[in-house]
């Protein structure tokens, strides 16, 4: 499922009257035409530093030589960021939506549910979204996948 993201904030803005879109992204130099993109669309990105991994040492079961996988991988963890920016303004909004099938964001979900702030968890699919993420949200969770065909009318 390829997501049109300007259809998607469209979407948002239309039927759940969204109007600010945080997107919380690692920066990587050669993707600058990508932020552009979801900038001109109407997303505000919040950056992050993005580093590499080193890769993990696995050796052959059959020959036994020794190799790494995953070397050089990028990794970018924007949880904290996305948290800290949520809770920091709780003041400036009636309804939070959190887009993220991770289950990380359990704690956030049930916290903005206590405090009444939470709209909804829209999770790209239900195939791999958190059961942790699922459970937190209380039935306020849809998924991009099955709503893309109305997300594409937007």
């Amino acid at each position: 499922m390829q997501i049109k993201y300007d259809k998607l904030l469209s979407y948002l803005r239309k039927r759940h009257n969204v109007t600010a879109a945080y997107y919380f992204i690692g920066r990587i130099s050669q993707n600058q035409h990508i932020y552009d993109t979801l900038t001109s669309y109407g997303y505000t990105l919040k950056f992050r530093d993005v580093t590499k991994k080193g890769g993990k040492p696995v050796t052959c079961p059959a020959c036994g030589k020794s190799f790494e996988i995953d070397k050089g991988k990028t990794k970018c963890d924007c949880d904290a960021d996305l948290v800290l920016q949520v809770m920091d303004e709780i003041k400036n909004y009636d309804k939070a939506i959190i887009i993220t099938s991770d289950g990380d964001f359990d704690n956030l979900v049930k916290k903005l549910i206590t405090l009444y702030k939470l709209d909804m968890v829209l999770s790209p699919s239900q195939v791999g979204c958190s059961h942790l993420l699922n459970s937190a949200a209380l039935g306020r969770i849809a998924f991009i996948d099955k709503l893309i065909g109305e997300i594409e009318k937007y």
